[in-house]
């Protein structure tokens, strides 16, 4: 298993991820102008400003998507030192993290996706690669462990493959 494996993006997947998010938008975006007043001529402000909020979230998440479409270069990059990741801005941020600091790895829904969690010991050897945001999402200060989060909402295989192949690399660098 010493060997190392490159995943890439599945284009098909990421556009249907696309076209789902961009369908979120533009209801969104008739929310927001619901709650502007431009049908009943009525201004609700709450409606407003949370539609409008999530809007801009989901058009520069969408706009990065895009951006990203173009990047040619591997997803997921397993070896028997490392796994890198670009599911996920958190798991982009970090880089390459060692197996010998992952203390446990499992799977979680979270909102509409299911992701790989990687539990890091070592915090601290990370700290510097994550801005404090990333940080303050990643760190659980009860285990004062780092949780790294990965997709396969992007790439050729299910979240169950995903994990599988998470699982067998740290367990064959522990050997």
């Amino acid at each position: 298993m010493s060997k190392e494996i490159k995943i890439y993006r599945n284009t098909l997947k990421t556009r249907n991820l696309l076209l789902s998010s961009g369908a979120i938008c533009i209801l969104l975006a008739a929310v927001f102008i619901y709650g502007l007043g431009l049908f009943d001529h009525i201004f609700k402000a709450k409606v407003a400003v949370g539609s409008g909020a999530v809007l801009l979230i989901m058009l520069i998440l969408v706009i990065k998507s895009l951006i990203n479409m173009n990047d040619k270069s591997a997803m997921f990059e397993f070896n028997e030192n490392t796994i890198s990741g670009k599911s996920a801005p958190l798991s982009k941020a970090i880089g390459p993290i060692a197996w010998k600091d992952v203390t446990a790895i499992e799977k979680h829904k979270v909102g509409g996706d299911t992701l790989v969690v990687v539990y890091l010991k070592s915090a601290e050897s990370y700290k510097t690669r994550l801005s404090k945001m990333y940080w303050n999402m990643a760190f659980d200060e009860q285990s004062q462990e780092l949780q790294i989060m990965y997709s396969a909402s992007e790439i050729d295989m299910t979240i169950d493959e995903l994990l599988d192949l998470f699982l067998s690399y740290w367990k064959q660098s522990a050997e």
